[in-house]
């Protein structure tokens, strides 16, 4: 056997992360998909009728709307207005409400592509992380985003949907490492969407299998219920609850005002900043909130204040193989060092973390104080404590002044299928600006997961 042929195994690092602006959902049904397709109609009609007579556009609009199931008066009023049509009502929708999921990713890919001048022939594939594939989020979104009009990627990139609920689009950047390992790829992108405006939690259709269903009742009970499942298990009460809470506001704020959101976010028309934090919460605006998931006389502590909102937005990594990223002269602005997933009981999914951070520090050979900065995705206060507290209790003591220190998801949201690669892309920006060598993201994840990763800071330099 000839054993000449020696695999060299290249280092995959990220070149660059950008995200789309987080804002607030607008409460999950039929509306927002209701008024996107009011606006489909509208500008089929247009294109349909161009420059031709008013009873033209009626006989055809009576067509169009009738086959889309809308209205045609809705349509009428923006055809006539000239502005798209939007959902009636007291309460304003999200800012991003009527943006379809896809076109908060092909801006994030023209960023990327444009910003780093890479031939985009280079680009394996786009890999891309969405919760609940269907409606706007069906259809394997990451090659409607090569197929989109406003691509720039050519028809030879390939798209891969992945769905790992919550850690979604961490898991992307997992398998574009992979293969950029492996050397299938040497360049990809990876990253992850979600309207929650369009696609309402836990998806329209979502019949258990009997087995799973029967096997443990417990095994989908709602998120938040999980939350307070640890809050019980590690006697979290709901003022450190809210305590933790307002200190995610104050560092989502104060980053905020220093500018260090802006420097990762693609601006989707006028909206260019996070809507979900409030630099003016106080403990005392949250107490008045009535427990939304497990009510007051039942013991229940868990509040919308300290729960991660329903958010839209999507996020986006740039990876390359060392070897690639050399020759073309692009920044490396970090280096994947290892990475881990691992399960644990369902109602108890907040805890997950823990033996996801513990494994990938072991593959890493590092121990949790190697580690400057974390970004721990906060589903609920009450679950990242009592990550906390378990990573104390098992001697990966986690320093506070190292968590979070832009702020977390109660503050900023937690879209789905977006929020892992935020967190990776987040991590590698805080070391380049801390001088950080090593960066810890990690995530529960729906269904009694966890994963997290682990990068390096190829600038860092050992202070004298």
């Amino acid at each position: 056997m000839n054993c000449k042929h020696h695999h060299h195994h290249d280092q995959a690092v990220i070149i660059d992360y950008v995200r789309t602006p987080f804002t607030r959902a607008a409460t999950p049904g039929p509306d927002a998909r209701y008024v996107t397709l009011v606006n489909q109609a509208t500008a089929l009609i247009t294109k349909l009728t161009g420059g031709q007579s008013f009873d033209k556009a009626e006989e055809v609009a009576a067509i169009v709307s009738a086959e889309m199931k809308v209205d045609v008066n809705d349509v009428f009023m923006s055809l006539v207005s000239g502005k798209p049509y939007t959902t009636p009502g007291a309460k304003p929708p999200g800012k991003l409400a009527h943006v379809d999921p896809l076109d908060l990713v092909v801006p994030l890919v023209k960023r990327l592509v444009e910003s780093h001048h890479v031939n985009p022939r280079d680009i394996e594939s786009v890999v891309l992380g969405v919760v609940h594939q269907e409606g706007e989020q069906g259809l394997n979104m990451a090659r409607m985003a090569v197929l989109h009009g406003g691509s720039t990627l050519p028809l030879s990139v390939q798209g891969d949907t992945v769905d790992k609920f919550c850690a979604s689009s961490m898991r992307t950047i997992d398998i574009a490492v992979g293969d950029i390992v492996r050397g299938n790829a040497k360049l990809i992108l990876a990253g992850g969407a979600q309207s929650m405006s369009r696609i309402r939690m836990g998806g329209s259709d979502n019949l258990l299998n009997p087995h799973v269903a029967n096997n443990n009742a417990r095994n989908f009970m709602n998120m938040g219920l999980t939350a307070e499942n640890l809050a019980k298990d590690y006697a979290i009460t709901r003022d450190q609850q809210e305590k933790f809470a307002l200190e995610s506001h104050k560092r989502a704020a104060t980053a905020q005002a220093l500018g260090y959101p802006a420097a990762e976010i693609v601006p989707i028309g006028n909206v260019g900043e996070d809507d979900c934090l409030r630099a003016d919460i106080s403990v005392a605006a949250m107490a008045k909130l009535k427990p939304n998931f497990l009510s007051a006389h039942m013991g229940g502590t868990v509040t919308p204040a300290t729960s991660s909102p329903l958010t839209d937005g999507a996020s986006m990594v740039m990876l390359a193989s060392e070897t690639y990223a050399r020759a073309n002269q692009l920044p490396v602005l970090a280096r994947i060092v290892s990475s881990a997933g691992a399960g644990c009981a369902p109602e108890i999914m907040g805890i997950g973390p823990v033996e996801a951070m513990k494994k990938a520090l072991e593959r890493a050979k590092l121990s949790m104080a190697d580690i400057d900065a974390i970004e721990l995705n906060e589903a609920f206060s009450a679950q990242s404590l009592a990550v906390v507290e378990e990573c104390n209790r098992q001697g990966m003591v986690i320093d506070p002044a190292k968590l979070n220190i832009d702020g977390g998801a109660i503050a900023l949201g937690h879209p789905l299928g977006a929020s892992g690669a935020r967190l990776v892309g987040h991590v590698s920006k805080i070391l380049q600006r801390t001088g950080g060598r090593y960066g810890l993201a990690t995530m529960c994840i729906g269904g009694g997961q966890g994963m997290a990763m682990i990068v390096e800071n190829p600038n860092f330099a050992p202070k004298p």
